[in-house]
């Protein structure tokens, strides 16, 4: 993360890959992960860092983690995992995707609040970008 002329400006995680192959999402690369390969299937992103998501919050913080994949009709996430263990993720429009997009990125964005130790309230928005 960097300040340039007052505005707050963070790198994007390129991965040269699907996030199917992928699927470690590690903070210590940073808030935002685009995979530059075409999907081919579904997927469950693991998001963890070197000290685990679990140790690098307290109580009543929130992050918002953003993955973005080049679409395909057949490859979506519908589930998260955050520390290796499965996350509930609410779901604006309370329905997980169902499908990918048929061209062009799909975005998936979280917010993720602790509420406890080891335990996590999990926001989730898909959105297809063609």
């Amino acid at each position: 993360v960097s300040f340039n002329n007052g505005a707050l400006i963070e790198k994007v995680q390129i991965t040269a890959g699907k996030l199917s192959d992928n699927t470690l999402i590690n903070l210590d690369n940073g808030m935002v992960h685009y995979f530059s390969t075409t999907e081919t299937t579904t997927s469950t992103p693991n998001i963890t860092s070197s000290d685990t998501v679990n140790s690098l919050m307290d109580t009543g913080d929130v992050i918002s983690v953003t993955i973005i994949t080049t679409a395909a009709a057949a490859a979506y996430s519908a589930a998260l995992n955050i520390d290796s263990s499965s996350a509930t993720v609410e779901w604006s429009g309370a329905a997980a995707p169902s499908a990918g997009g048929a061209s062009g990125l799909d975005v998936y964005a979280y917010t993720i609040i602790k509420t406890g130790s080891g335990s996590f309230k999990v926001l989730g928005n898909y959105t297809n970008f063609d």
